[in-house]
């Protein structure tokens, strides 16, 4: 059997006495490891974030550089600005009739600046998402977590 007894005394001896000194090295020496792994972490997973995006967006660039023509049509010139005029502010409009007069009249507009034909086919009430919130809304909450959506 070994006999751990006279191991123990000898290596007591060899331990340093538990001073202020002692206790506040030993301190700021874990903190110092602690926050060094820590940032070994964040950078780690910070570098491996962009490596996977950058994977990400090489496969979609390869994808749309396959779905495009060898040969491209030229760019048509840009059409001359129309100035519109601001109507004065109003109170909401109730009748969808009305509601669609004034989005055929936009596109009319549009169809008249830019010189090609635009159509209205048809006008549907916006159905709301599972989250019950307006159009409005939901473009709101979609711009402020935009920077927390997972690429």
């Amino acid at each position: 059997m070994l006999n751990i007894l006279p191991i123990a005394i000898a290596v007591s001896d060899s331990v340093p006495e538990m001073t202020p000194s002692f206790i506040a090295a030993m301190t700021l020496t874990g903190l110092a490891v602690v926050f060094l792994g820590l940032l070994i972490l964040i950078v780690y997973l910070l570098l491996s974030g962009k490596i996977f995006v950058a994977i990400g967006n090489r496969g979609k660039s390869a994808k749309k550089s396959e779905a495009k023509p060898a040969a491209s049509a030229p760019a048509p010139k840009p059409a001359a600005k129309a100035t519109v005029p601001k109507a004065a502010p109003s109170a909401p409009v109730e009748d969808e009739d009305e509601i669609a007069a004034v989005i055929a009249a936009v596109i009319a507009a549009m169809s008249a600046v830019d010189g090609k034909n635009y159509a209205v086919r048809s006008v549907k009430p916006v159905r709301r998402a599972g989250s019950g919130r307006s159009a409005w809304a939901q473009a709101g909450m979609s711009d402020v977590t935009a920077p927390f959506s997972i690429q």
